[in-house]
């Protein structure tokens, strides 16, 4: 798959279908990982070009995570007090610490 067509066609999908195809892809990843260690590739570069579609998809999730995250965070005031509150009530598509939600607060704020 070209890389320009990758990037339309991420742009195009939802969080959740992001989300699935990373899975996916890390899967199909993993098993053919595990086939090249049991017995050559025909072609082994296809590793590589998996390994960096699955951190294509990965980076698109964070950043729309993190879009996400200040709009969520402007929303509900969140102070640094509140951090551990707003994590338990508030569910994402990707892991979310209280450093990112530290950042998102002082951007919001500024």
């Amino acid at each position: 798959m070209k890389t320009l067509d990758l990037k339309k066609q991420v742009k195009a999908m939802s969080s959740e279908e992001l989300a699935e195809n990373i899975k996916t892809s890390q899967k199909q990843l993993e098993d053919l990982a595990y086939a090249h260690a049991v017995s050559p590739l025909e072609n082994p570069m296809q590793l590589g070009t998996l390994r960096k579609q699955v951190a294509r998809l990965k980076t698109e999730l964070h950043a729309r995570v993190t879009v996400e995250l200040e709009e969520k965070v402007k929303a509900n005031n969140v102070t640094r007090e509140s951090i551990t509150e707003f994590l338990q009530k508030n569910a994402f598509l990707a892991p979310v610490n209280k450093k990112m939600v530290l950042r998102a607060i002082e951007k919001v704020n500024n």
